[in-house]
């Protein structure tokens, strides 16, 4: 088959494609409002809940968590609250538990 090759260090909180930020719950479809910036390599999983969706986690293969808070229709999309670090690998996932 053929190979894709990907680059090594991405500056920017997007897999290519942007990713899409908001749900809307009365249309049920994703609206793009933006980029948030903070992850030095490609974004592998992003999760949420639905009692807190104005918060977003997001992994990356640059070995860390970053949790952004979303913020309501200003001038920026969001910011990053905080960045978990420590991982000695890429991570591959988040999933968040609203229990």
């Amino acid at each position: 088959g053929s190979s894709q090759r990907l680059p090594t260090r991405e500056k920017s909180f997007v897999p290519r494609p942007p990713i899409a930020l908001r749900l809307s719950a009365m249309t049920e479809s994703l609206t793009y409002r933006g980029c948030l910036q903070g992850h030095r390599n490609w974004v592998t999983s992003i999760a949420t809940t639905y009692e807190q969706s104005n918060l977003v986690v997001s992994a990356s293969r640059d070995k860390t968590l970053m949790v952004w808070e979303l913020t309501p229709d200003g001038y920026q999309v969001g910011y990053a609250r905080r960045c978990l670090t420590g991982h000695g690998q890429p991570v591959a996932s988040v999933v968040l538990s609203s229990d």
